[in-house]
């Protein structure tokens, strides 16, 4: 057998090899114009499904906070029983295997804490689902984890305990008092709570490291 001539791989060929291979992402085609794209969106989005279904059509918007790995997915909607779905799970995978994130969003005109600065009835609403999802994964966990030809929904090493990520509101309408107290409590719960300006920072921040990475390379062939 010949070897491979990884000059002639395309993304194709790598795409066809890896598993939920729908829902992979290739997280370094953002550019200049998703993050114009996503500010718009966020202007002028009203509630919790129009950035629902913007993310679907935009998944790289979602995992830009990740860092290294060997790939990245975002699956909407995964139905984890009868009762229950998700807004999005999100995957990266290094060389100790999988890893998984349960997503629940919220409307970016919703606040993280009420006036008495408790957390408010929406946040409380995404800590409560998330919560619901880990109680169903320890319960089912060798079913998610199969592969979909073993009638598994192939959440390959998923952890019944997995970490949560809440994405709600504006940073315009948080307190900046509240952020250590909210460090605290994403702590305790393992679920980070930030706002949809925390997405849209991760962005813009891969876009410039993208363009130092192809402004170095230039340098080096010229």
């Amino acid at each position: 057998m010949g070897t491979i001539d990884l000059k002639k791989v395309t993304k194709e060929d790598l795409l066809a090899r890896q598993p939920l291979r729908e829902f992979f992402v290739w997280w370094n085609d953002i550019t200049d114009t998703d993050i114009i794209s996503f500010e718009a969106a966020l202007d002028s989005a009203s509630n919790e499904g129009e950035m629902q279904n913007y993310l679907e059509q935009n998944p790289l918007l979602l995992i830009q906070y990740l860092g290294g790995g060997h790939g990245r997915w975002v699956v909407p909607h995964k139905r984890l029983g009868a009762d229950h779905v998700t807004d999005f799970i999100v995957g990266e995978r290094d060389s100790m295997g999988f890893h998984w994130t349960a997503v629940e969003l919220e409307s970016p005109k919703d606040k993280i804490f009420n006036k008495n600065g408790d957390f408010s009835a929406k946040t409380n609403h995404a800590i409560r689902q998330i919560s619901d999802w880990r109680s169903w994964l320890k319960k089912n966990q060798n079913y998610a984890s199969r592969p979909r030809c073993e009638q598994g929904l192939e959440l390959k090493d998923i952890d019944p305990d997995l970490p949560g990520l809440i994405i709600i509101g504006r940073e315009k309408d948080v307190d900046p008092s509240t952020k250590e107290r909210r460090r605290q409590q994403s702590s305790q719960l393992d679920i980070r709570i930030h706002t949809y300006d925390w997405l849209l920072r991760n962005a813009r921040g891969r876009v410039s490291a993208m363009e130092t990475l192809r402004s170095r390379q230039l340098e080096s062939t010229s």
